[in-house]
């Protein structure tokens, strides 16, 4: 069975350089990518991405990291990949 599955590069790997890299690993492991977009998260948008984790500690720390740069966020097909 063909699933697919969400995978996000962070924003230290996008601010390192390593997005390629990642995508190149993910192309190597017989993922195909079916959708691909870098954005910038606001604090908002992470805030509610996030909102399972707004009762745990390390909630605002989170959401801070993930709103501080560019992230990758990209759909990705296989078979039986959940």
């Amino acid at each position: 069975m063909t699933n697919r599955t969400f995978t996000m590069i962070k924003p230290d790997a996008t601010e390192n350089g390593h997005t390629g890299a990642i995508l190149a690993m993910i192309n190597k492991a017989g993922f195909r990518i079916v959708a691909l977009k870098m954005t910038h998260l606001s604090e908002e948008k992470a805030g509610a991405f996030y909102e399972v984790h707004k009762e745990r500690p390390f909630y605002g720390e989170l959401v801070k990291f993930m709103s501080r740069g560019p992230i990758t966020a990209a759909i990705l097909q296989k078979e039986n990949a959940v």
